[in-house]
């Protein structure tokens, strides 16, 4: 798995993208995006939505929202212990632990996001969910590209974990429908 542990030449194009546009402030920005994808707050959000749609009757909808992260958790992990990538060298300007492929924010955000955007837009018509649903997905772009920007993650371990997401969220709505 040697070819892993290198970086790519997208890896680097990205990098050098988001370096030319560094600076303190946008240091916090970021801090702040990326701890929206981070562990803790997919324990809170997951129960927050979970107790939300419970109250609202809608327990098999709040099921698969729980069961969706943490299947994608564990899904994740093991491809994670398969590559073992290590992450970028340099300074990392916000913790991380353990290896780099794929990332496992970019994968959890697609999914537990996708799926509560999934939610609204089969909710009904109202432009205040859809305005919702945008917002999100914009959220889940800004978590990925704060992994790189943070220099905690290569371009391709967001990449990857985008898509690992979107296959698992696909796989989620199936089984949900």
């Amino acid at each position: 798995m040697e070819i892993w542990q290198q970086q790519f030449y997208f890896d680097i194009m990205v990098k050098k993208a988001l370096d030319s546009i560094a600076s303190p402030a946008l240091d916090l920005v970021m801090i702040h995006i990326t701890n929206l994808g981070s562990p803790m707050a997919f324990y809170i959000l997951a129960a927050a939505g979970f107790l939300f749609l419970a109250y609202r009757k809608k327990l098999i909808q709040g099921f698969f929202l729980v069961f969706s992260l943490f299947v994608s958790w564990g899904s994740m992990n093991l491809l994670k212990s398969f590559f073992m990538r290590d992450r970028p060298v340099g300074e990392h300007l916000t913790f991380a632990a353990g290896y780099s492929f794929p990332s496992g924010h970019a994968t959890l955000a697609m999914v537990f996001y996708g799926f509560i955007i999934y939610l609204l837009l089969t909710a009904g018509q109202k432009c205040c969910a859809r305005v919702i649903a945008g917002l999100l997905a914009f959220l889940i772009l800004l978590i990925g590209i704060s992994r790189i920007y943070l220099n905690v993650h290569y371009a391709t371990d967001v990449l990857a974990g985008f898509i690992l997401g979107s296959i698992l969220l696909v796989f989620f709505i199936w089984a949900f429908k």
